[in-house]
């Protein structure tokens, strides 16, 4: 097994807290994260997240600070998935003359996954932070 994390971030020229407001509804990803087909929340606060690409996870966040606009989520262990591991955190700044955005995923799985797990990733990440450029730096 291998663990890649792919880190990015994104500047936007808007307050801080309405993009924590936007970005922290953990059942509205559909809404802004192009490689999601829909989102449908469960007890608990978890959530099934269907992917355009045909597969489906199960996750849930696993700590929030709304204070420090952050929060992790990952998926739910024992799931017929390559993913062995998947933990993803978004965080909020503020910065400039708006915020900035960080969006990390570190996931772990077969060694021979490890390009496929890089790019996928990367495009995900790249995906929902171009939406919000887009949203909040009107491009």
């Amino acid at each position: 097994m291998v663990q890649v994390k792919v880190a990015k971030s994104v500047a936007l020229a808007a307050d801080p807290e309405s993009v924590w407001t936007f970005i922290s509804d953990f059942g509205a990803f559909a809404e802004w994260q192009p490689h999601i087909e829909s989102v449908e929340m469960q007890d608990g606060g978890r959530r099934e997240v269907r992917f355009k690409r045909g597969d489906s996870i199960l996750d849930e966040v696993v700590s929030r600070d709304d204070a420090a606009r952050t929060y992790t989520y990952r998926i739910v262990p024992g799931q017929n998935t390559p993913l062995k591991e998947m933990d993803a955190t978004f965080t909020v700044r503020a910065g400039g003359a708006g915020c900035e955005v960080d969006y990390a995923i570190t996931v772990v799985v077969p060694d021979e996954m490890e390009p496929l797990a890089q790019a996928g990733i990367t495009a995900d990440i790249d995906g929902a932070l171009g939406q919000l450029d887009v949203k909040y730096n009107q491009r």
